[in-house]
């Protein structure tokens, strides 16, 4: 049983620690807020499905995030924005830059 151990909640609090999944848990949370908030289709599915999407985002975004060698807090603050800003948003925003892109070419 793993709350039996010591060792399993410190290596949990060690794991939640890490800016990197702070920044998931940031986007998870905000973006399930703003579904409910809204309350256009805000049945449990939802919440959840554009809760895990956010979150995997913002995963996404950390490594970028290390990838360019910016500050790791920094993941928190895009976590934040990606749960604000949403899975549609984000993807528009995505297809049109890559539109702009291919129609230069």
């Amino acid at each position: 049983m793993p709350d039996k151990t010591p060792d399993f909640w410190a290596h949990v609090w060690l794991v939640l620690s890490n800016p990197l999944w702070q920044g998931a848990i940031m986007a998870g949370t905000i973006s399930a807020l703003r579904v409910l908030y809204e309350g256009k289709e805000a049945n449990k599915w939802r919440v959840l499905l554009e809760a895990l999407m956010c979150g995997g985002l913002s995963l996404s975004a950390s490594s970028v995030i290390e990838w360019m060698a910016w500050p790791s807090s920094l993941s928190v603050g895009a976590g934040g924005a990606i749960g604000f800003i949403g899975v549609t948003a984000i993807r528009e925003l995505i297809v049109k830059f890559l539109g702009r892109k291919v129609d230069t070419l």
